[in-house]
């Protein structure tokens, strides 16, 4: 039997918006966190193990990114939403891992969570990653153990494109844009197998590929349930109006939004490419099986007159009887036999031939 184990903010009962209490046991991902804070003059970066160690950076006049890597500790989500004023709910969705990918809309702020897909080994799993963007600070928290964030990064220490003369709004769309670009490489190795198995289908057709074709099959499904909120949440970032969002930003956030409704689409035809694999697979092995079957048939239907002219004269009856067959005192009975089951054998195999049986 199946049980689902409750983090304790989500027991019956308890409080909207309560953090989990800090557990004993260690962390799956340990905690990094990345400072960068920069302007169009320039910009400076560092990692910190611990929150204390980060400076205080409520009275920055530049704009502050703080990337939180690994798994973040209750009591730091509790001093962050504490020290910027975040929504109590917001913070717990950044702890509750395995949110929909949604938007929140707040007067000071935006907040958003993003679904991250990732494949190990061949099964298909999903990273959250949260995002804060207000005018002068952005927050984002991914719950896994690589650093995703660098491309980001190593645009601002370049100072090339608008990133550093753009504001939070243009790096809230930088960190959309990379964790939706980062579905198409996964996308890529599905067509790679969907192509590898269209192959042995017709070269290899003693292998049996349909639990093959069923798994990709359910996590193209799984993969479309979660990134077609995804591509809505999108949508309504760029028709909320929210101040944050400057005018000249917008055509960005519509070309994130494009490509995410890409993945949905491509997402589409590789679903429907299984389901014409598996009909395919089918149909070639109904057409092999009436193959075989053709054959079989037609060496049994051959085998049936001479089965009855074998049974005819294998009847042992005294040749010196009256009313018995005259062909078995022949002196070349037997040859004679053999040569006209032959005859008869041959005679039937070119009349399938000539008809197409064959």
């Amino acid at each position: 039997m199946l049980r689902y184990l409750l983090p304790d903010n989500l027991r019956p009962g308890t409080r909207p918006g309560a953090l989990a209490h800090d557990s004993e046991a260690p962390r799956q991902h340990p905690l990094v966190i990345r400072h960068m804070s920069y302007d169009p003059a320039g910009a400076t970066e560092a990692d910190y193990q611990n929150f204390d160690q980060c400076p205080d950076i409520t009275a920055s006049t530049r704009l502050d990114w703080l990337h939180f890597q690994g798994d973040v500790p209750p009591s730091v989500l509790a001093r962050l939403r504490d020290s910027f004023g975040l929504h109590p709910l917001a913070v717990e969705d950044v702890q509750n891992l395995g949110q929909r990918p949604k938007l929140e809309i707040f007067d000071d702020c935006l907040f958003v969570t993003l679904a991250l897909p990732r494949r190990d080994a061949g099964n298909l799993r999903f990273e959250q990653v949260s995002v804060f963007a207000s005018p002068q600070l952005v927050l984002s928290f991914h719950a896994g153990s690589d650093d995703i964030t660098a491309p980001i990064r190593q645009r601002i220490q370049s100072g090339k494109g608008r990133i550093r003369h753009a504001g939070a709004d243009y790096l809230l769309y930088a960190l959309i844009d990379l964790i939706v670009d980062f579905d198409f490489p996964l996308l890529e190795t599905y067509a790679d197998e969907l192509d590898a198995l269209e192959e042995d289908i017709f070269t290899r057709p003693r292998q049996n590929p349909v639990s093959h074709i069923h798994h990709i099959k359910s996590d193209l499904i799984g993969l479309r349930k979660v990134l077609w909120h995804q591509a809505a949440m999108l949508g309504e970032l760029v028709r909320s109006e929210h101040p944050l969002l400057v005018a000249d930003n917008l055509p960005y956030y519509r070309d994130a939004e494009d490509h995410a409704r890409r993945v949905n689409d491509l997402l589409d035809g590789y679903r429907d490419a299984c389901s014409s694999l598996l009909d395919t697979h089918l149909s070639l092995s109904s057409a092999r099986l009436n193959d075989t079957m053709k054959v079989l048939t037609v060496i049994s239907t051959i085998f049936i007159p001479l089965s009855f002219v074998a049974g005819l004269y294998g009847m042992n009856f005294d040749t010196d009887l009256p009313g018995n067959m005259p062909e078995l005192s022949l002196p070349y009975a037997y040859p004679v036999l053999l040569g006209g089951m032959l005859t008869l054998a041959v005679g039937m195999l070119i009349l399938f031939r000539r008809r197409g049986w064959l």
